[in-house]
């Protein structure tokens, strides 16, 4: 059976074999040898390219797996995964609970990074990216009008801004800290009508910026998302004091 890269592995001979194995199969994922969707050969292939063991072969699989590089489908095969922020805000977040990082300091991050963003999506976004901010806009409004909070669709707006910078490394990054944000937001449960209140003015930043983006105005896009990110802030400050 054909696959659509050259094979740009070689036997292992140290050590460890499961871990090297892993490094030569992310090396060629990063070089860009096998890509997003490429299938990998089968076991007993793999098995005779590394000359190394089953076992070896599966444990290198499974830490390439783990990592989110690599997809596993029972009865389909081994394929490189579809680019994907999960597995590093799963990881993220797990640092900044062990650290103990609260949502203060997630928005004084936030605040650093986010008004600068907006600003050069100003310059970068494009027809596409209107269309999906405009969409976030309606499903929020939807919800806010029956009374109820929408913070995942809040925080999703500003997911889209970083994406329309078109830079994806900012992209990627901010969808990670903005991931966390999301999982820290969505377990504050009391005060609904607060939370609500919240996601009303939010979502109404929202328009605002929405339009500054179309007149192509930077610096007014630059505050508007700066007031939106104070006003979340201070609006969680207020529902988070009172259940302590």
């Amino acid at each position: 059976m054909s696959y659509q890269f050259m094979n740009p592995f070689r036997p292992i001979k140290s050590r460890k074999i499961s871990e090297r194995i892993a490094q030569q199969v992310k090396n060629a994922i990063l070089r860009g040898t096998m890509k997003p969707g490429d299938k990998l050969p089968p076991e007993r292939e793999l098995v005779e390219q590394f000359q190394a063991s089953r076992i070896s072969i599966r444990e290198a699989l499974k830490i390439l797996e783990t990592s989110g590089l690599l997809t596993i489908k029972p009865g389909s095969g081994i394929f490189v995964a579809e680019v994907n922020s999960k597995p590093i805000s799963d990881s993220f977040s797990s640092v900044l609970r062990m650290q103990r990082i609260s949502i203060n300091e997630l928005t004084e991050a936030r605040i650093m990074l986010e008004p600068y963003i907006a600003k050069l999506a100003t310059e970068k976004i494009t027809d596409e990216d209107f269309e999906k901010l405009e969409k976030n806009i309606e499903e929020t409004s939807k919800i806010v009008k029956s009374n109820a909070p929408s913070p995942a669709q809040n925080i999703e707006f500003h997911s889209l801004i970083a994406a329309a910078t078109k830079n994806q490394v900012i992209a990627l990054s901010m969808k990670t800290l903005l991931d966390v944000v999301k999982e820290l937001t969505l377990e504050i449960t009391n005060d609904l009508k607060k939370r609500s209140e919240i996601s009303r003015q939010a979502v109404a930043y929202h328009k605002k910026i929405l339009k500054a983006l179309r007149e192509k105005n930077s610096q007014k896009v630059y505050e508007l998302m700066l007031k939106d990110i104070i006003q979340v802030q201070s609006g969680l400050k207020i529902v988070t004091s009172k259940s302590k």
